[in-house]
């Protein structure tokens, strides 16, 4: 078997597992994981801000913390994530918007993501999260600092953070 042909059965490899892997680390993934990203038809509901860690080796675990910006209110919340298909390490920080968001109560919960690609030092980009239970979607601009060589699913989970 040549090694072009290696690579691309490796690859296939990699995003079957991702398939089965990160469609179990959240109900909502198994549908989103599969639809092309859909372009919002609406203005922005709110802005957030985050920063993240992302750990990678098959597997991939993720944890953050980041605000929204919402109803002239700003929120706190923290980031978990799990998948697999790739390798490597990160720290991201990133801005963007929240579409389709009617009350802060649909916020919180698991939104999915699939992205491929490699990374080596500092870089940026943009992803695309969904949350099929409840339809908010968030696009984000995203600098990263590591390396990532991967074709990921991955299921996200936001959490509010209570202030007191």
């Amino acid at each position: 078997m040549s090694n072009s042909k290696k690579f691309v059965a490796i690859l296939a490899v990699l995003f079957i597992i991702a398939m089965v892997f990160g469609c179990a680390s959240s109900k909502s993934s198994t549908t989103a994981a599969t639809e092309p990203k859909q372009e919002p038809t609406e203005a922005p509901s709110g802005t957030i801000h985050f920063e993240a860690y992302q750990f990678m080796a098959i597997l991939e675990g993720g944890w953050g913390h980041g605000t929204l910006a919402y109803n002239d209110k700003v929120y706190k919340f923290k980031t978990s994530g799990m998948g697999a298909g790739g390798y490597g390490g990160q720290k991201i920080s990133g801005t963007g918007n929240v579409y389709y968001l009617n009350d802060i109560a649909d916020f919180p919960g698991s939104y999915s993501e699939l992205r491929g690609g490699v990374a080596g030092g500092k870089g940026a980009g943009y992803f695309y999260l969904k949350n099929n239970e409840t339809g908010v979607a968030i696009e984000v601009k995203k600098h990263a600092e590591g390396l990532d060589m991967s074709v990921v699913v991955t299921g996200v989970t936001l959490q509010m953070v209570d202030e007191k």
